[in-house]
């Protein structure tokens, strides 16, 4: 499985996941604390704990809301579930994703799914999804050529957002 573009942040004590689809983030925190005893406010992505184990970046996630689906296609979720996700770059330009998901209130069992990402250099966030889905570095190109050329025409260089 691809996953859509992300954007990954590290700072001292956090790091945050900037979602492209959906105009996301989220905060995942890595100054040792704990889960709270309980969510005052549960939360569409929930509340995210990392640690490193090795090269791989390991989050735990829970206090989620019942609100939402858990994907696109709309399976359920409940306030019970609980997610482990496993970040590891494979090489410099590939991370691989894990995602465990454990709900016992809609599932029977805890389920696994994978996803790679592609590193993808010297391009501009916002500017890498359109109505037709092309690749990052062709999007970036064609976008590059219409910039130049309504700049130069006197046109107007179209949006990032279609």
């Amino acid at each position: 499985m691809v996953s859509e573009p992300i954007k990954i942040v590290q700072a001292l004590k956090q790091t945050m996941i900037l979602y492209e689809v959906g105009n996301l983030h989220r905060q995942i925190f890595t100054d040792g604390r704990t889960f709270p005893a309980e969510f005052e406010l549960p939360a569409y992505l929930g509340y995210s704990v990392g640690h490193w184990e090795g090269d791989t970046f390991v989050v735990e996630t829970r206090g989620f809301n019942d609100q939402t689906p858990l994907d696109g296609m709309l399976h359920p979720r409940s306030d019970a579930m609980r997610a482990i996700e496993r970040f590891h770059r494979r090489d410099f330009g590939h991370l691989d994703v894990e995602m465990t998901f454990d709900d016992p209130k809609m599932y029977t069992r805890p389920f696994t799914i994978r996803a790679a990402h592609d590193l993808v250099p010297d391009t501009t966030f916002s500017r890498c999804f359109a109505k037709t889905r092309r690749t990052p570095r062709t999007l970036n190109r064609n976008r590059a050529e219409e910039d130049y050329d309504a700049n130069n025409r006197g046109g107007h260089a179209r949006s990032g957002f279609a």
